[in-house]
């Protein structure tokens, strides 16, 4: 089981690196994050013991590029007509669904790395909240992972890489976006209470902003895991519904 896992996760990894492709998506993730870090994030202005200015804009950023990932994990497989070839192997849908999901969550972890001399230059010129930033990468893996096991997922819909990546898009910016409490808290009056606390409990960037902040709780733990496991399911049922 752990050797088929490894022979589709190793392929799918390595398939990130056959073209420029993966690099060139490093490049951008380099360069979009630098660029809001210091020129909109005010990194020079601001009190950044918690690398605030460089969190604050990773949803939106990771919201852009994960979906250029995930875009072809099924879709390819899909239009090229292996997908049949790989489901008819010795080996169950889920672990292939577990290791495309992996494959792409790797690779958001080095991007992630690739951020830290950042972290490091910051702490040789200034007094920083290390377990603060190393909440806030927590947090941007989770998200990260949310954004992997979205784009899978639509990716298991579609043959077309173009368009899976701009539905991703879309469903993961609507993810990130979406803020239910403050449609609902003008409202608090007339709202039953207990309605006002799932709509803030089901809220992306509250969670978000409690890793960034560097006070994650266990239900900040629990949403990430759920959106995951949803995802990875609708992919897995998605997979079964193309084999039947």
């Amino acid at each position: 089981m752990t050797r088929q896992f490894s022979a589709v996760f190793r392929r799918d990894f390595a398939a990130f690196f056959k073209t420029y492709a993966a690099y060139v998506m490093l490049a951008v993730y380099l360069v979009l994050s630098m660029v809001a870090t210091f020129y909109f994030g005010g990194y020079f202005q601001l009190n950044n013991a918690g690398l605030i200015s460089f969190f604050r804009f990773q949803p939106e950023i990771l919201a852009l590029l994960v979906p250029a990932l995930t875009m072809r994990s099924w879709a390819d497989e899909r239009r090229s007509g292996t997908i049949e070839f790989l489901l008819t192997q010795p080996v169950g849908y889920l672990l292939v669904v577990l290791a495309k999901f992996a494959a792409a969550w790797i690779f958001v972890l080095l991007m992630l790395i690739l951020t830290t001399p950042l972290w490091l230059s910051t702490a040789v010129l200034a007094a920083v909240d290390n377990l603060n930033i190393l909440s806030g990468y927590l947090g941007c893996l989770l998200a990260g992972g949310a954004f992997c096991a979205l784009g899978c997922m639509v990716s298991s819909f579609n043959k077309n890489p173009v368009i899976t990546y701009i539905m991703s898009v879309f469903v993961c910016w609507g993810l990130s976006s979406l803020d239910l409490s403050s449609v609902f808290g003008g409202a608090a009056a007339f709202s039953d209470e207990l309605l006002i606390k799932i709509t803030q409990a089901l809220n992306f960037s509250k969670h978000l902003q409690d890793f960034f902040s560097g006070h994650p709780g266990t239900d900040s733990l629990i949403y990430f895991a759920v959106v995951i496991v949803l995802s990875l399911w609708l992919n897995l049922a998605a997979v079964e519904h193309k084999k039947g």
